[in-house]
């Protein structure tokens, strides 16, 4: 038993962050129920932009869109229709949470802000991505995680190396943050309502992640560290970057500078005159003789003498935190993401198998659900409204009149 399940769950949204807010949830049980419009959501034609594939117009697969929206039902509504909106007000009836990332004015504009909603159902959790805030003067600019999360949150900018080109961007970073942090919000909000049979709005947005996630940088920047820096300034020479005779770089992770370099010195880096030099004894001597730009290059020297497996053997025989800085193509491979079901691969149809992300938390009594991709927009809109207490005939004369719509294929 999923421990949401028994909560439903409308995700009313497109592109990323509550879409992925929406599949999170249903990983965890819930039962959630996708509304598109009648032309689908936008984001089912994005994958070939980012190099992933779509397979017979989302007939057979279409793993971006997947990726975010596995494991929901799926209904269309045409929301600027009387008809269509009332059906969403009869499954508003029966919800506990709505998420959306809707603009503020289209929701208003449509009736079904949380202003509009909080009145009919009080015990709703309505949970909103926005792209900057609800206040303050961006409060109404079109934010994407590029904008509102890597630009303005400085990860961009202060990131990447001084000197060298901005920090690349990897579509869904900031969408994926703000839809765990609107994830959490959201569940928060059910246990207060669970407390006091009262709803509330939960509002996550990408900017306000941004600044979660970056703020041990702007604190630093703020306490005087200058920031963007190159790698020959560290905080200390063992918590850095360094690249191996094969061409493989990993993070050195010794973040204790005082009590370890004398270990590092001597027993990886076979150096212990490097061990007892006075500029390196302590990270207060190498600030105080500007030393640290020396260090890091005596190191660079020792680390491009073996390859990193060669490193990785005498790093992990004396204790000491590294990593390999993998790329995209390794970590799909990595057993420790394999064994952990943080990854997982699902098989197409085509036998096209695609490689997915389970939910970013692992709950002991909760069984992962077989994945499911998503369907044709609309697949699910009878049998949702069904339940809801529409008859066929009354489902037929809306389909007619373009209320609704069912199994369509919206990937161009």
């Amino acid at each position: 038993m999923g421990p949401l399940e028994g909560i439903r769950v409308l995700d009313l949204s497109n592109f990323l962050a509550a879409s992925t807010a929406g599949r999170i949830m249903a990983e965890w049980g819930a039962d959630v129920i996708k509304i598109e419009p009648p032309q689908g959501d936008t984001y089912r034609n994005n994958g070939p932009y980012m190099g992933i594939p779509i397979y017979e117009r989302g007939v057979v697969g279409n793993p971006s869109y997947d990726n975010e929206n596995g494991n929901k039902r799926w209904v269309a509504l045409n929301l600027k229709s009387e008809k269509g909106k009332e059906a969403l007000f009869k499954l508003l009836d029966t919800a506990d949470v709505l998420l959306t990332n809707y603009r503020p004015g289209a929701l208003k504009k449509l009736g079904i802000s949380y202003e509009d909603l909080k009145e009919r159902y009080p015990g709703l959790v309505y949970g909103m991505i926005l792209g900057y805030g609800p206040k303050g003067p961006a409060k109404d600019k079109p934010g994407f995680d590029y904008t509102a999360f890597y630009a303005r949150s400085g990860l961009m900018a202060d990131a990447a190396p001084r000197g060298q080109d901005l920090l690349n961007t990897v579509a869904g970073l900031g969408d994926h943050f703000a839809a765990t942090a609107l994830v959490a919000g959201v569940n928060a909000a059910l246990v207060k309502r669970g407390k006091t049979g009262k709803g509330d709005l939960v509002q996550a947005s990408l900017f306000q992640a941004g600044c979660f996630a970056l703020s041990s940088g702007f604190l630093s920047a703020y306490s005087g560290k200058a920031w963007p820096r190159t790698r020959f300034e560290p905080n200390n020479s063992t918590s850095n970057t360094y690249k191996c005779k094969d061409g493989d770089w990993f993070y050195l992770a010794g973040t204790a500078y005082d009590k370890q370099w004398a270990d590092i010195a001597t027993n990886v880096l076979e150096r212990p005159d490097m061990a007892d030099d006075p500029r390196f004894v302590t990270r207060k001597a190498v600030e105080d003789t500007g030393s640290m730009e020396t260090q890091v290059k005596m190191m660079d020297e020792i680390f491009a003498t073996k390859t990193y497996e060669e490193w990785a053997k005498i790093m992990t025989e004396n204790d000491v935190a590294f990593e390999k800085a993998q790329h995209f193509t390794e970590l799909v491979k990595d057993p420790q993401a394999l064994e952990n079901e943080y990854i997982f691969y699902h098989t197409y149809g085509n036998e096209k198998a695609a490689p997915f992300a389970h939910a970013p938390a692992t709950i002991a009594s909760n069984e992962w659900p077989e994945f499911a991709p998503a369907k044709l927009t609309g697949s699910d809109t009878k049998e949702v409204l069904k339940e809801a207490g529409y008859s066929e005939e009354e489902l037929q004369a809306m389909l007619e009149a373009g209320d609704i719509s069912e199994a369509v294929i919206t990937v161009k």
